[in-house]
């Protein structure tokens, strides 16, 4: 691998591996790979990389490998396996509404069907996360949040408070959804179903939503392939930047969502 590339990945599997996370408990260990990814931004890679970072076809192999010495994914992986690398366990899919902010006016906590918007029925800009279509859920812990709830308690005033935490039943175990394991799951995706926009290609969801109900990316997907851009056969695919275990449902696909918790406006005493 050339050496920027590997350089980025050995630097952040680095910073996962700190000695003090890597044997923590479970809950610990999520909450140490979510403060970490979410800090490996846009700008954060393309400093270190001087410019864009690409990741070359015959690299992709390697990146995976380099995810796969991570400590912290395995420790991860014996208690957890379905959020490092799936499958995505359908019994425990939470959905966390946030209040409105002022970029987002409209946004509601309360979950409801009638606002969700398949691929396709507007128009919107191309993503590699989009935000104007479907419904995001991570996968929730026996004992604790899961990692969006966990994204939040980190601080962000673009999600303010109240916020609602929904449990969405899957409707049925033969509902499909697409796994990305890793880098090379990511290009296999966007290669199987581009949307080319100038010199990007991103995913074309209206595409994929025919064929799978969601996109579950995982966290072994995530320490390989976020931030970097990678050849496909249209050009290259935009970097992902999804920070944490996630999934994108493009279809409705639950039954008798339950609210399961309201966070207040600020803590009590």
């Amino acid at each position: 691998m050339r050496p920027i590339p590997a350089r980025i990945l050995r630097r952040r599997v680095t910073q996962l591996d700190a000695a003090a996370h890597v044997t923590a408990d479970t809950d610990q260990a999520l909450r140490h790979f979510t403060s970490v990814m979410t800090g490996w931004t846009e700008p954060e890679t393309t400093a270190l990389a001087g410019g864009p970072a690409v990741l070359a076809a015959s690299e992709v192999e390697e990146a995976d490998e380099i995810a796969d010495s991570c400590l912290l994914l395995g420790r991860l992986a014996r208690d957890r396996e379905s959020l490092v690398r799936g499958p995505l366990d359908r019994a425990r899919q939470h959905w966390i509404g946030t209040s409105p902010h002022e970029l987002a006016p409209h946004r509601q906590p309360a979950l409801a069907r009638e606002r969700f918007t398949a691929p396709g029925r507007d128009p919107a800009p191309p993503s590699a996360k989009p935000f104007h279509l479907g419904l995001y859920t991570s996968t929730a812990q026996p004992d604790g949040p899961g990692m969006w709830r966990m994204y939040l308690d980190l601080g962000s005033s673009l999600h303010p408070r109240p916020w609602q935490t929904w449990q969405l039943p899957v409707t049925a175990p033969a509902t499909d959804i697409l796994e990305v394991g890793g880098a090379g799951d990511w290009v296999a995706f966007v290669g199987r179903y581009p949307l080319v926009h100038g010199d990007d290609v991103y995913p074309d969801w209206a595409k994929a939503a025919r064929d799978f109900a969601a996109v579950h990316m995982t966290l072994r997907a995530i320490v390989a392939a976020q931030g970097f851009r990678i050849p496909v056969a249209d050009g290259l695919a935009v970097a992902p930047y999804w920070d944490i275990e996630s999934v994108l449902w493009l279809r409705w696909s639950f039954v008798t969502p339950r609210l399961v918790e309201v966070t207040p406006p600020q803590d009590r005493p």
